[in-house]
């Protein structure tokens, strides 16, 4: 008699799981006065859709933030440089989707890279889509960012990748203990164990990468090395690929790191492959 309730919201849940829902949100800020965020409801964490209002005449890219340790999508709308960096962007004329990456501290793990297939599905649905993706990366969520396109979660087109991780094994082998447990959990495995083949960009994945990179750090980042992340990922990258890199000043994810100049050659940075793509796929945004 007791087992009914049980039956209903496990069948619930499946439902849930199988067709996530997409709400407007009541309760994140507009990021321009014509842009209200799109709720994407997904059980491992909620993303947001930002769509410009000529994406829905016309097709459009699409832009994915993945974000920090700690953060979430909700959270980041109330950062400052945050919803300048999603304005400038639909500025631009590109959808953004602002993942949650399945959790604050999924560290580019299977369950974060399937979030990301599923929200981008979904996402895709709200806009006339031109087929084409950018991922955007902040710190860890360089992982997330890279992974998408090295284990074709979705064809992208180019990363973006400020202050970036992109070594887990770096990560893991650190003398940080904290960071080494909260990387085991992510991945279900035991601080003493080897890290999942796959998950590592750079130790998992040679030379011979041809996916545009624009690449972003500072020397005097002490959080993420730059020399052995952003920087040793543009040494390897850069004899077979289109790969930009600058150079910045100042601690990790610092004021200036999210600049217009750093924003800006960002936003010139998808601006140049959407006119390399015009041929095969169509009209692109302008530059402002």
């Amino acid at each position: 008699m007791m087992r009914l309730p049980f039956v209903v919201l496990s069948v619930a849940l499946v439902l849930f799981l199988l067709f996530p829902v997409a709400r407007a949100s009541t309760r994140i800020p507009l990021v321009t006065p014509s842009i209200s965020p799109l709720r994407l409801a997904h059980p491992l964490g909620d993303a947001y859709l930002l769509v410009p209002p000529r994406c829905r005449s016309a097709a459009c890219s699409l832009i994915v933030v993945s974000h920090s340790r700690g953060m979430t999508a909700q959270a980041s709308f109330e950062r400052a440089h945050l919803n300048t960096l999603y304005s400038s962007f639909t500025s631009a004329g590109y959808a953004v989707l602002v993942s949650d990456d399945a959790g604050a501290r999924s560290w580019g793990n299977p369950q974060s890279l399937s979030y990301l297939g599923e929200v981008h599905r979904l996402a895709t649905r709200h806009f006339r889509f031109s087929g084409r993706t950018y991922t955007f990366g902040y710190s860890m969520g360089g992982l997330p960012a890279l992974l998408s396109a090295y284990r074709g979660v979705f064809p992208v087109h180019g990363v973006m990748l400020l202050d970036a991780r992109v070594n887990l094994e770096d990560a893991w082998r650190s003398t940080d203990h904290k960071r080494r447990a909260e990387i085991a959990h992510a991945f279900g495995i035991a601080p003493t164990d080897e890290l999942p083949h796959g998950f590592d960009p750079l130790s998992d994945y040679g030379e011979g990468s041809r996916i545009p990179m624009f690449i972003a750090g500072s020397p005097t980042d002490r959080t993420v090395p730059f020399s052995s992340n952003g920087e040793r990922l543009y040494h390897r990258d850069s004899r077979t690929a289109q790969v930009e890199l600058l150079r910045l000043e100042g601690p990790h994810l610092g004021g200036s790191h999210w600049g217009p100049e750093v924003v800006g050659s960002m936003v010139r940075f998808v601006n140049r492959l959407e006119r390399e793509y015009e041929p095969l796929y169509g009209d692109t945004p302008e530059d402002e």
